[in-house]
Formats: structure tokens, sequence, C-alpha cells
């Protein structure tokens, strides 16, 4: 059953933390923004609107990178990185379940860009064996390294500063590009105190969202070395990224990026909250080592139904959640989920799955 937006307004929506609005500050910083022709480009192929060379700038030296590109979303950000240093054919080594894997698909598809899946998984502790991408690399040739940091479909969970280096060594040793999806990448730095540029430090390229946590309504960065950057852009103009006077939005990515960061501890706090108040159901399978930013996530094969009846379920008490996989669904939290909210939905949550026993 399709809800109308109006309908969606009036319950209590955990599905996702793309549903930040946008703050004050972001909302007089867009209305002030200096503008300019994004689409009108020199020779590098960057734009001439001043507040997205702005934001560009500020992305760039927060990540400890050479430049930076921004972008409507953080799909088209991995695709076009991935498309700047691939042909068809090449081999991307990529967790199964990782988002650019399971969702995106373009880069994957043959009909598209027909790059070659070769997979590898993560440990109990959501890291990557350097073993197997050793024996990996080895018998493969790969082109590029596809990391994901948070990990959606693992519950937001981190890889550290220390895996993450560790993999890029090996990588490199075999002249293998890394590539970050760092969707989420500063909800991992706070969530483990490190300096984000100590996490991002090893990979050859990221992207990174202007929105979900740091509450930008639209825009994602694409991250990396000039001559990347530059290559992304040719790539990207072909992708049709430029955009003309893109500076109004990208002004609330500016906010978000110098006001919102450190805020994301708060979404953290929410979502242990959250998940300590439901760890007590039991026709339900939590893993405590996935609490570690702003998701919970439920197995619910202990109630025998799938998690899309579940989701419906809960829909019809009033609480919105993303079905994930037919065994998980997530509950996301974020800047305008009060703990009233979290309380509230810890409750229907508790409510429903005991009435299914």
């Amino acid at each position: 059953m399709s809800l109308t937006i109006e309908e969606i307004n009036k319950m209590l929506d955990l599905r996702s933390d793309t549903s930040t609005l946008p703050t004050e500050n972001m909302w007089k910083a867009m209305s002030e923004a200096v503008l300019g022709d994004g689409g009108r480009v020199d020779l590098t192929g960057r734009g001439e609107d001043p507040t997205v060379y702005e934001l560009e700038r500020l992305a760039a030296d927060m990540l400890g990178k050479e430049d930076a590109m921004y972008v409507a979303t953080g799909s088209l950000a991995n695709h076009t990185a991935l498309l700047a240093v691939t042909d068809r054919g090449d081999k991307v080594l990529v967790e199964k379940s990782a988002h650019i894997y399971i969702n995106e698909k373009f880069d994957f598809m043959s009909k598209f860009s027909g790059l070659v899946p070769v997979f590898y998984h993560l440990d109990s502790d959501y890291q990557i064996s350097a073993k197997e991408i050793e024996y990996l690399i080895q018998d493969n040739d790969i082109k590029v390294m596809c990391l994901e940091n948070t990990h959606n479909y693992s519950g937001g969970t981190c890889l550290t500063p220390s895996c993450t280096k560790e993999i890029c060594d090996l990588a490199h040793l075999k002249g293998i590009h890394v590539h970050l999806d760092g969707a989420r990448i500063f909800n991992s730095a706070v969530a483990q105190n490190v300096d984000v540029k100590e996490l991002v430090e090893p990979v050859d390229s990221l992207m990174f969202c202007l929105s979900k946590g740091l509450c930008a309504p639209v825009g994602s960065m694409l991250v990396g070395s000039s001559a990347f950057i530059e290559k992304a852009r040719s790539v990207g103009k072909m992708m049709g990224t430029p955009m003309r006077q893109a500076g109004v939005i990208a002004a609330a990515g500016i906010v978000g990026l110098k006001e919102n960061v450190s805020r994301l501890a708060e979404d953290h706090m929410k979502a242990k909250r959250l998940g300590q108040l439901l760890a007590g159901i039991d026709n339900a399978i939590m893993d405590p080592k996935a609490d570690q930013t702003d998701f919970v996530y439920i197995n619910v094969t202990p109630t025998g139904l799938t998690a899309q009846q579940i989701t419906d379920g809960l829909r019809e008490k009033g609480l919105l959640v993303a079905k994930m996989t037919d065994e998980s669904i997530r509950l996301a939290v974020h800047k305008d989920i009060t703990m009233e909210d979290v309380e509230k939905a810890a409750e229907i949550v508790i409510h429903y799955f005991a009435s299914l026993k």
C-alpha cells in the first residue's frame, strides 16, 4: 500500500537520515549565496560558481586531499569515480553487501560500465581480512578496490584507521586504486573519535554526502588528488554532473561541514538509546557490535515473518522503518528525531513484536 506525502508526514519516520531538513543557518546561507554559472567551465573543467568553489576547497582541506568536486548525489560521485579509473571489463574488488554494488548497480551492469566484481568479506568485527585481500589481489588482475565506511548493510559499522591503512597498503603494492564510499565518513570519524583525515589518508579517492547527518538538502563531494579530480571532471561532464547556479545549495553544504560534524555525536547517542530500549525483544536478533553510529538494525527471522511484512506491520502502527534485506530492518535517527521520538518508536516496536508471539 502506497502512502501520500501528507500521510507520510504524519507518521514517525525512522527510515533514513536522508530525511534531515536544513538548519536555520543553512536557509540563511542559501538565501544569501553568491552565484555563478557552474556549467560554464574552464580548461580544468571547474565551473564559475564561487560558492561551489568555496565548498570544494573546504571539503578538500577537511579531508586532507588536493581537490574536490561537487555533484548532486553520492551515487553519481561513485559512478564518476569508477569511470575515471576503469575501462569496461576491469575487475573491481568489492564487498558483496556494499551499497555501491547492491544499490547503485550501474557500474557492474554489462549494458553500462561492465565492471566485473571480485568479492571480499567483512569479518565478525566488521573489518576486512588482510589475508583474504592479499590472496585476492594475487590471483586476480584487480583495477580498483572499493571500501565503505560506515558500512550501511552492516548497521552503520566503522572501518578502523588501522584496518583501512593495512588494506590500502596491500592494494597500493599492486598498483590498485582504492576508492572509498564514505557517504557517512564523518559519522565514522566522530564515533571513533579520530580526525577524519586519518581515516581517509590511505585511500586514493572518496565520496561523502553533505545530506544525511550533515543536514544539507542535497549534494555530495568527490575528493582526491588534483589529477584524479581533473579526470573526474572530464568524465563527469559526459555524465551530466555540471550544474548552473548550484551555489544556492552548495551554501548549505558549507554550513554542514562547518557546523554539523560534531553534532553527529547526538545522533549516535540517540541510536544507542534506541538500541538499549529494543535489546529486550526476544523474538528478534540484534548485534551489539553493530551499535556504533546512527542506525539500529533488527534481524526479524525469529518472528517467522519477512522484513517486508514487519515493515508493513510497523507502518500500520504509525512507524516508518526501512526494509534492508529479506531478514532485516533498519531504524535511523538524525537531527530531526528527538529523544521523545526515540522513546515512542521503541514503544511501538516493542509492542508490535510482542503481538507476534
